[in-house]
């Protein structure tokens, strides 16, 4: 599990709407934003000591990626640990992940799990998405296909698409909820729209087979092109296989469609750390 793709500068710039401008925030982020690393720790760290959640994140996040300090992951959790407290929901998520990969802090995958569910019930979709695998395995909470199936759903109705992938795959394997390969094919197509390869692949898979649709070789030839175009090697190997049964014609059709064919916006994962 990896703590969301989004930078310190990112997060700084997503905090100016998500609470009232003052003196010290504004200044801290105007010092950042000048590499002027030293003056924003001047800035956060008398706001964080206030009990400001924000500001302790944004500390949190500064020792966790070594942006103008040392790294420091221990003091990373301890910054984080206050923010969470206070109910801040990427502090909670990163919290969970720190935990399970035992940085900063000794590896406790209960702890992990407490972590990352408080923001999960709160609607963070990226803790979502880490309840629905850590369910699935059993890891620091109790094996349950069913829960993991309800948190990969939250996640996946947010637009999370390795979440509607996940979920996908539960109706195809029937793991959690019942099987159902037409309920798994809009699942895993919501997320091969957004341009993740390995739903594509799965999309590939299932037009091969006729799984939830009619078989069709030449949308099975598509998908698998768009997922080999991201270096995905199964499916280069399915899609050549493929191509050895299929007529030229059909096989210039389905390169026709996959040269045609556009991403969704994909969802973001979350918020900012």
């Amino acid at each position: 599990m990896n703590k969301p793709n989004i930078g310190l500068l990112a997060a700084l710039c997503l905090a100016t709407f998500a609470i009232p401008v003052n003196a010290g925030f504004d200044d801290g982020q105007k010092a950042f934003l000048n590499k002027d690393y030293a003056g924003a720790m001047r800035e956060f760290r008398p706001l964080a000591d206030k009990g400001d959640a924000k500001a302790q994140h944004i500390l949190g996040m500064m020792y966790d990626e070594g942006q103008g300090v040392k790294q420091d992951l221990a003091e990373a959790v301890k910054w984080y640990t206050k923010s969470g407290n206070q109910g801040h929901l990427d502090s909670q998520y990163n919290l969970g992940v720190m935990y399970a990969q035992g940085q900063g802090v000794a590896r406790d995958d209960a702890a992990s799990a407490v972590w990352f569910r408080k923001a999960a019930e709160k609607g963070h979709i990226l803790s979502q998405f880490a309840m629905g695998r850590i369910t699935t395995i059993g890891r620091g909470v109790k094996q349950d296909d069913k829960a993991s199936a309800d948190w990969f759903r939250k996640a996946a109705e947010q637009g999370h698409y390795k979440s509607q992938l996940a979920l996908g795959q539960m109706y195809v394997e029937g793991r959690g909820v019942e099987k159902d390969y037409k309920k798994a094919m809009e699942w895993i197509k919501k997320s091969a729209d957004q341009g993740h390869n390995k739903a594509q692949y799965a999309m590939g898979e299932m037009f091969r087979e006729g799984m939830g649709v009619a078989k069709d070789p030449v949308q099975a030839y598509m998908w698998y092109e768009l997922a080999a175009g991201q270096t995905h090697d199964g499916a280069v190997m399915a899609r050549d296989k493929l191509a050895k049964g299929m007529k030229a014609e059909d096989i210039a059709k389905a390169k026709l469609l996959a040269s045609q064919w556009k991403s969704a916006a994909p969802a973001p994962d979350a918020a900012a750390k």
